[in-house]
């Protein structure tokens, strides 16, 4: 198979391997992850390229920006080239499937994208380029050295992204900085301090006793109506749960984008309008007294602790898995003012003692693991129907006052 080429990665690629073996974890294996560790022939690595969704993410080999890192993978592949497969952190590939053939020494991946290993991958084919006129000298049983690549399949598409998110950043918060620096924050930090002048949001990774900009992001997504985000797919519901930093990546592109594209603006409108009332909500949500007749810290599961209490026996925090469905039920309730402000209007009919009720039960219909309810979508759907009838039922009212 010809090397990649392009900024699209093939839908399947067969690999020759030399050696592989399964490292799946039991933590993997109940989230429906498979991992494997492959040492290959260095031409098997120039057929993979970078999924275009994950580009954002990753950086692209350039060589026309070649430093002394590029220079030293450079000289280890010629000078030792026994030692690479050593010396370099090794390639990360994602797929959403796999079938391995022992006996061919071959390997099938579906959807494959490097997620982590492009600069490394750039200088190998430099040197391959160089070295051997064209693919027909390519000698797998021979190769001029070997790599390593570890291969993570996944079905879960924002969890890949979330995955090539996490392999790309050093410092988890680093994307944060630079957000701050280029002032994509400052409208958001103002709309939160007019209404919260308590609240600082961090805008630095060096930033202390301040509250996480990713966090509100995450609520402002969760509460954002279907007429802005244009979207009605399971991944949105469950975009803020899964993928915080995807919250904050598209945060900065709407921002660069709202002078030119009114979809953009209205989403960044919307976010920056909507934080405040976000931050309260999910206060709201996460100190409501209701929450300690259910008793819900004697069911903790695997998932992770579903609530803290204090020393008085008042639960004072509860997981993002449960809080998560309910602030994304609460956009039903989110409505633009005549003024042109966004905001949370919350019927008189409604309850949330029976609000908070559904959210045990669908906890409880988890086998009471938070993780799992913050990523269900049928969690999301279910929490929605008590607030979606009951803003339907109120149309109605009105509509049968009017006539």
């Amino acid at each position: 198979m010809a090397k990649a080429k392009g900024s699209h990665a093939p839908s399947s690629v067969t690999l020759q391997y030399q050696l592989i073996r399964t490292t799946t974890s039991p933590d993997e294996a109940q989230t429906g992850v498979k991992s494997f560790v492959a040492n290959l022939p260095a031409f098997e690595i120039l057929k993979l390229n970078t999924k275009e969704n994950l580009r954002a993410y990753i950086a692209d080999y350039n060589p026309k920006k070649r430093n002394s890192v590029h220079d030293a993978i450079r000289d280890t592949i010629l000078q030792e080239p026994e030692r690479f497969i050593t010396r370099n952190s090794g390639f990360v590939i994602t797929a959403s499937g796999i079938d391995v053939d022992d006996n061919k020494k071959a390997m099938k991946l579906k959807d494959p994208s490097i997620i982590n290993g492009a600069q490394s991958q750039g200088e190998v084919r430099q040197i391959i380029d160089e070295q051997f006129a064209n693919e027909g000298e390519w000698d797998l049983q021979n190769p001029p050295f070997f790599v390593r690549a570890e291969i993570i399949v996944d079905t879960d598409e924002d969890e890949v992204t979330e995955t090539a998110i996490a392999r790309n950043t050093a410092t988890p918060v680093k994307s944060i900085s630079q957000a701050g620096a280029r002032g994509h924050l400052n409208e958001l930090e103002k709309s939160i301090k007019q209404k919260l002048p308590g609240i600082t949001i961090r805008k630095s990774e060096t930033d202390v006793d301040v509250y996480d900009t990713r966090r509100i992001l995450q609520y402002a997504r969760l509460l954002m109506p279907i007429e802005v985000s244009g979207n009605t797919s399971a991944a949105e519901r469950l975009r803020a749960y899964k993928n915080p930093e995807q919250c904050l990546t598209e945060f900065s592109d709407w921002f660069m984008k709202k002078d030119h594209d009114k979809a953009a603006r209205l989403k960044y409108e919307f976010t920056v309008q909507i934080a405040p009332y976000a931050i309260k909500e999910y206060g709201f949500w996460e100190s409501h007294d209701s929450w300690s007749g259910h008793h819900i810290w004697e069911e903790t599961k695997k998932g992770g602790r579903a609530c803290r209490r204090d020393d008085k026996n008042k639960i004072v925090w509860v997981s993002p898995g449960l809080l998560f469905p309910i602030l994304g039920a609460m956009s039903e309730f989110v409505e633009q003012s005549s003024e042109g402000q966004w905001r949370i209007k919350k019927p008189k009919r409604f309850k949330p003692d029976e609000m908070i009720k559904r959210a045990v039960s669908q906890f409880r219909a988890h086998s009471s693991d938070p993780m799992a309810m913050g990523r269900s979508e049928a969690a999301y759907d279910a929490l929605r129907i008590y607030p979606q009838t009951l803003v339907e039922v109120m149309r109605e009212m009105e509509e049968e006052a009017a006539e």
